[in-house]
């Protein structure tokens, strides 16, 4: 799987996407990393699929490449290495429901190109309509995937059940929490996007130059290892002509 993640990294350059490239999937706040973590410490990647805008499959699964580098750089920044996975289904309808296709491309990405990376998959209010799209899934996902993945539904436990992951205080008042209105601000997102994506730019840069003063010392070497071979090789030469 390792060899596979590689060469698919190389291939498809995942750490090259730039938020303007991905920015109007983001528009509705549909998928994004939460301004909090969980109670274990893990960045929070919220899905609304009710808010679901565009119908560019490829652009969606770029977008959603682009959410889980963030959230993993975040996880790594964090020292926890996983991050969660909150799907917020109310108001989720047949007509916002993403297309099966991308479900199990999503499921594809997440369990071959992001291994290990998701600590808790949380699924609020799942409606009765999901599990058409979940009984199509599951056969797809891994077993130990699988035993990470929680759904609280409606009823006197979801209050606990939310509590003892998240600090409600930070949650929105449509999944159970305290915090009013929508979290979510696009202008505010994407000046942070903005800025992530220099940090990253910064980094590559430096990678870049890292490489290039390796591989310079090392032609250097080359050079000197050549022309100690050489003047070796001379002298060897000069006494058998000697000889």
């Amino acid at each position: 799987m390792l060899k596979a993640t590689l060469e698919w990294r190389l291939e498809y350059k995942p750490h090259l996407i730039k938020w303007e490239e991905v920015q109007s999937e983001s528009a509705s706040g549909k998928l994004w990393v939460y301004h909090v973590q969980d109670k274990a410490g893990r960045p929070i990647v919220m899905m609304r699929p009710r808010n679901q805008n565009t119908k560019d499959t490829e652009k969606q699964i770029r977008h959603l490449i682009y959410t889980l580098e963030l959230a993993s750089r975040l996880a790594d920044k964090n020292g926890v290495g996983k991050f969660t996975w909150l799907l917020d289904f109310n108001g989720y309808s047949m007509s916002n429901a993403p297309p099966l296709k991308v479900s199990l491309h999503c499921n594809s990405v997440l369990a071959n190109h992001y291994p290990e990376r998701l600590g808790l998959a949380c699924c609020y209010h799942a409606p009765m309509l999901f599990s058409m799209t979940w009984k199509a899934v599951q056969p797809f996902i891994d077993p130990v995937t699988k035993e990470k993945i929680v759904f609280i539904d409606k009823g006197s436990h979801e209050h606990d059940q939310m509590a003892a992951r998240f600090d409600l205080d930070q949650i929105e008042q449509c999944m159970g929490g305290k915090l009013p209105g929508c979290a979510y601000s696009h202008d505010k997102f994407t000046a942070k996007m903005v800025e992530y994506d220099k940090e990253v730019a910064a980094e590559l840069e430096q990678a870049r130059l890292q490489m290039a003063a390796a591989a310079a010392a090392g032609d250097h070497a080359l050079a000197a290892g050549n022309a100690i071979q050489g003047i070796t090789e001379g002298t060897e030469q000069l006494k058998v002509a000697a000889s």
